[in-house]
């Protein structure tokens, strides 16, 4: 496997400035301090630990903290487009001081395009779930079909549930390109959607500073992000660089997360990677919740200081990777999978190291094609597919339920024992004939 340096936290700049950076190698390893749009100076984040259940540091809290009901609220603002188009005078500044108000508001038929624009958006929220489901103290409330475009420009957010930029309802939509976001205060994603919302991001910085604030999030009802370039940066406990109940596409985006897992999906969620870089302090991927969610990665990698690569919570989870990505964790799991949760696991021409570990009540089926190379055990409800090219090197006595040998495998060609032994179940093993095995480099394959 590949131990890249993978991004480190970068201080404040004009997101115009980081493609340039996506054409380097993972080597970004320095931290500057950072410096916010008050001229303020404020020194790079620390990860602080704090255990959970995947041996991670900090948790992502899926629900708001103070738990009220997802009513949608009325909105205010100190700007306001409702009905027409408008094209705002460049370097406009848009600004609020007053808790549950937008610095700007865009619904109904109303447009607005923006050009190196100032949001500046001071005050609480009165409910962090009207915020996390409705926009409600949003510095930009994109809402009920209102449309925004913002094309340079920088937005900062303090106090607890300022979201930078959120599209809610159905046809609301904000596109976005070459901005820097700065959110402060807990409880404050970078640009968040939900309810069908749309949001369009090309080269924009989003830096988060505070708890459960991703830099980008989709919440209650869905809604579809695209991200093409830039870099993501968060500091607070629990602020993964993606958190997601809807569609997610990023491509060619670095993201460095200094106290939360790399991404998370919730149930009905969907997170889509094309050569993606990830450097991530307490896990890799979270897929959690009552429901399927899926992640798709190509290319890219996801590096994790501590915990699971992947952490498949309840959910019914699907996981590709292919186009030689690049997963891995100094201390974790490849693959866990807990609370009755199932994964369809599939790689295609990767290097993979790491256990898998499938808990009581959950399975999981892991189908390795190409050249796809895994080096680590099994143990639990696991059904593995091996195809003639792949190879499986035991890394420890291992435990599972069936073995399939797809396009003419030989288990002699695709499992390499290291001396440790391997059971499987017969009557989920047709291809095995119930038969025990020497297998190559020691060990033994028999059934349970």
């Amino acid at each position: 496997m590949k131990n890249p340096g993978l991004p480190r936290r970068q201080g404040h700049r004009r997101a115009a400035a980081t493609a340039s950076a996506l054409l380097l190698p993972l080597a970004l390893s320095s931290l500057s301090a950072c410096s916010d749009d008050d001229g303020a100076t404020n020194p790079p984040p620390t990860a602080s630990p704090a255990a959970t259940a995947s041996g991670a540091r900090c948790a992502t809290d899926r629900s708001p903290d103070d738990h009220g009901p997802d009513a949608k609220p009325r909105a205010t603002s100190a700007y306001t487009v409702d009905d027409k188009s408008v094209k705002s005078k460049a370097q406009k500044e848009f600004k609020t001081t007053k808790p549950d108000e937008s610095a700007l508001l865009v619904s109904g038929s109303g447009k607005l395009t923006t050009r190196d624009g100032k949001f500046i958006k001071h005050g609480g929220t009165s409910s962090v779930t009207a915020s996390d489901g409705h926009g409600l103290n949003a510095a930009a409330l994109a809402r009920d079909g209102g449309t925004l475009t913002m094309s340079g420009g920088r937005m900062s957010t303090r106090d607890k549930g300022a979201i930078a930029v959120f599209a809610s309802g159905e046809g609301s939509k904000a596109t976005i390109s070459s901005a820097g976001i700065r959110t402060h205060g807990a409880s404050s994603h970078g640009v968040a959607a939900a309810h069908g919302g749309e949001l369009d991001l090309t080269y924009v910085e989003i830096d988060t500073a505070a708890a459960q604030a991703a830099p980008v999030a989709v919440g209650p009802g869905g809604g579809k992000v695209t991200v093409s370039g830039g870099t993501m940066t968060s500091a607070g406990c629990g602020s993964p660089g993606v958190q997601t109940a809807g569609d997610v596409s990023l491509a060619q985006t670095l993201f460095d997360l200094a106290n939360s897992e790399a991404f998370t999906v919730e149930a009905g969620g969907s997170l889509t990677l094309k050569d993606v870089r990830a450097s991530a302090a307490a896990g890799g991927v979270v897929l959690r919740g009552d429901g399927k969610a899926a992640y798709r990665m190509s290319g890219g990698a996801v590096q994790a200081s501590d915990g699971d690569i992947f952490s498949v919570q309840q959910a019914d989870a699907d996981i590709t990777l292919d186009g030689d990505a690049d997963v891995q964790t100094k201390d974790g799991k490849l693959l866990r999978i807990t609370d009755k949760g199932t994964a369809a696991f599939t790689a295609n021409g990767e290097k993979l190291k790491g256990s898998v570990a499938v808990g009581e009540g959950s399975s999981a089926t892991l189908d390795l094609k190409g050249s796809t190379d895994l080096d680590g055990k099994i143990v639990g409800a696991a059904s593995l597919t091996l195809g003639p090219k792949t190879q499986w090197s035991v890394s420890g006595d291992s435990r599972l339920k069936g073995i399939e040998l797809a396009g003419g495998a030989k288990v002699s060609d695709v499992i390499v024992g290291n001396g440790h032994t391997v059971t499987y179940d017969r009557a989920s093993s047709p291809d095995l004939h119930g038969k025990k095995y020497q297998l190559e480099g020691g060990g033994t394959l028999k059934p349970a």
